[in-house]
């Protein structure tokens, strides 16, 4: 029987064959291709990403393609943009994760070398193969690599140490740029380390007061009353 290949085709397979595995491993809520796993300090995300026809133009796929991104969010880390909700749980987008990472495919595909990208094309000549080799680099590599941000310690040293890497962990920010300062202030403080805290939270306070005296935005203005008041309560502490 000939196949018509169809984005429905792709994600009733994803639904069929990777989606069980998703949910054995706590990712029990989920719409579409979006899936969140939630504890108590962190949400985790997998999101199966699709392309529209300009974009698979561009990258030279299909847009039955597809790519596995992954995010983590922590819940003692204050987020700067809102976060869509149902059921009164959070649903951000991997987007907006505070560290995120892509998957990589382990089948050959001479005509489309690009790691991050499953291709199908439109006969759906490799649909089984790339479900299945998807679903065991999820299972080898993203349960793995969200466990990473369960430890605050873990987090911290991760947050200090490590640099950006795109074939890794990536989002949190270079060192000593604003993002990372903030992540490592309010991390430090749920950790109970009020010197590095509050260290990390002035040099964020002296970034908008600099982005305030250049634009003259009331957003920053905003951020500095808010820090002002972190760094009141680690000092009562």
């Amino acid at each position: 029987m000939k196949l018509k290949l169809d984005s429905k085709e792709v994600t009733k397979l994803i639904n069929n064959i990777i989606r069980p595995v998703l949910i054995e491993n706590g990712f029990k809520n989920y719409t579409g291709r979006k899936y969140w796993r939630y504890s108590s300090e962190k949400i985790d995300v997998i999101s199966f990403q699709s392309f529209n026809s300009y974009n698979a133009e561009v990258l030279g796929c299909t847009t039955f393609s597809f790519a596995v991104n992954l995010a983590s969010f922590l819940n003692y880390i204050p987020s700067d943009t809102q976060f869509k909700e149902k059921n009164g749980l959070k649903r951000p987008d991997e987007s907006q994760g505070y560290f995120r990472r892509s998957i990589k495919k382990s089948i050959e595909q001479k005509e489309f070398p690009r790691e991050d990208i499953w291709l199908i094309d439109e006969k759906g000549k490799y649909l089984i193969d790339v479900i299945n080799d998807c679903k065991n680099q999820i299972e080898n590599t993203a349960f793995t690599w969200f466990s990473k941000f369960e430890a605050k310690q873990e987090v911290l040293r991760i947050l200090k140490e490590d640099d950006n890497d795109m074939n890794e962990t990536w989002g949190f920010g270079n060192i000593d740029s604003p993002n990372r300062n903030k992540l490592i202030a309010y991390t430090a403080a749920s950790l109970g380390e009020t010197k590095l805290a509050i260290e990390k939270f002035e040099k964020l306070k002296q970034y908008y007061k600099k982005e305030y005296d250049q634009f003259k935005y009331k957003y920053y203005l905003d951020k500095i009353k808010e820090i002002n008041n972190e760094i009141s309560r680690l000092k009562l502490i």
